[in-house]
């Protein structure tokens, strides 16, 4: 997301409370994506902006990227890949570890594997550079949100957790009520099954747990999370 009004971009990691910063975001006049996309079937851009294909796809200038503020949010990756499963009502058909280890998404340029790659990934090149100025946390939401404020100018506001309807109707009005009316029904299932379990941690044996720990490795080493 950019705002060149504010002069920042927000870079926005699934599953890191990103639909409620881009509906404050955009109510503050940043564009939810920038206007002009590259056409090449051969190098699409991502679903979700990476820092460094601002500059990949000639989205900002050198000199804007430089100048203006960067920033992102990143979460406890086991708890990220539990909100994710259970944001794909995958309950619905499987347990977590079935997922995990036989339905879990393969690599590619699908809106479902950037949901599930290394947070590390959409902050740093390729060189291991960090390329955004501030890293908030989804633990320490509020708090880091109002940094966030005070680093842009904005009025201190409190940051809801959930915006999921909001966005889903702002987001679909190019599309037919059937769409809207299943992306509704399928949040209401959503939160019905929220609370499956008490916490992410008890979605977990001792190979799923493992298993994150090496597929985000470094997530784990950049940001200091453990299990």
């Amino acid at each position: 997301m950019i705002s060149h009004e504010k002069k920042c971009l927000f870079i926005h990691i699934p599953k890191v409370a990103g639909t409620s910063l881009i509906a404050f975001l955009q109510d503050k006049g940043a564009e939810p994506r920038p206007p002009s996309m590259p056409d090449d079937p051969f190098d699409p851009p991502p679903p979700h902006l990476r820092a460094g294909d601002y500059l990949k796809y000639d989205l900002v200038s050198p000199e804007q990227f430089d100048a203006y503020f960067k920033f992102a949010f990143v979460r406890n990756p086991w708890d990220r890949l539990v909100s994710e499963y259970v944001y794909r009502l995958r309950p619905r058909k499987y347990d977590f570890k079935t997922w995990v280890f036989h339905r879990f998404p393969r690599p590619s340029w699908d809106d479902r594997y950037c949901h599930v790659i290394p947070q590390y990934d959409f902050l740093h090149d390729g060189d291991g550079r960090l390329l955004v100025d501030f890293v908030g946390r989804y633990e320490n939401l509020q708090a880091d949100f109002e940094e966030v404020c005070r680093r842009l100018d904005l009025p201190q506001a409190s940051l809801p957790r959930d915006n999921v309807s909001k966005s889903i109707l702002g987001r679909r009005r190019d599309q037919g009520w059937i769409d809207v009316v299943q992306a509704l029904r399928s949040q209401l299932s959503l939160k019905r099954m929220r609370n499956t379990f008490p916490h992410y941690r008890d979605y977990y044996d001792e190979e799923t747990k493992a298993f994150v720990a090496d597929l985000h490795r470094k997530d784990i080493a950049a940001f200091g999370y453990d299990f």
